[in-house]
């Protein structure tokens, strides 16, 4: 069965316009700027019309917002998945414990997230940038493809980020951009 991913960076967001990610200002899941904002407009004229039979957001509050703005009325199976998140890689890729992001984001459902979801459900001072190896994150987004493959849908949407897609398809998007990426299962 032949399934089109749409594969959305999310907008830009604080730590994509930061000239240092991790000194002295420190931008934990970081949020979407107004340029952010404004480019999921655009992103959401040109998916207006593509039926989606499953949407999947990684848990960062960026993805999370970029997903609101893009598909205001989403589907009743929308998942939020951890396997789409962000290489962990500096400040803005910690997450938040999930009681914290149901408050912001009650209309997704956030029961399936474990309290350290941002790193591999191992618990750690919140605050430390505990860094994934790319062979750590080539593995998760070997999940993530198997995941996708044994789903029975097909045209899915994906809000996630630069270097986890950047994994699945050979090239960085820029925000807000997407690429279809065809599989076979």
């Amino acid at each position: 069965m032949k399934k089109k991913v749409y594969l959305i960076r999310h907008a830009q967001s604080e730590a994509n316009v930061a000239l240092d990610l991790d000194n002295p200002t420190f931008y934990y899941d970081a949020r979407l700027t107004d340029l952010g904002k404004e480019q999921t407009f655009k992103t959401r004229k040109k998916l207006v019309n593509v039926d989606f039979d499953l949407m999947i957001t990684s848990p960062l509050t960026r993805t999370l917002q970029t997903f609101s703005l893009i598909f205001p009325q989403p589907i009743k199976n929308t998942v939020v998945l951890p396997l789409a998140r962000e290489h962990l890689d500096h400040s803005c890729d910690v997450g938040r414990q999930p009681e914290i992001l149901k408050r912001e984001f009650p209309h997704f459902n956030l029961s399936s997230l474990k309290e350290f979801w941002w790193n591999n459900d191992k618990p750690i001072d919140e605050k430390v940038i505990n860094q994934e190896s790319i062979e750590d994150l080539d593995v998760r987004v070997e999940k993530f493809k198997k995941w996708i493959f044994h789903r029975e849908e097909q045209t899915i949407a994906v809000v996630s980020h630069g270097t986890f897609i950047s994994r699945i398809i050979g090239f960085h998007l820029n925000n807000c951009e997407y690429e279809v990426w065809e599989s076979n299962s």
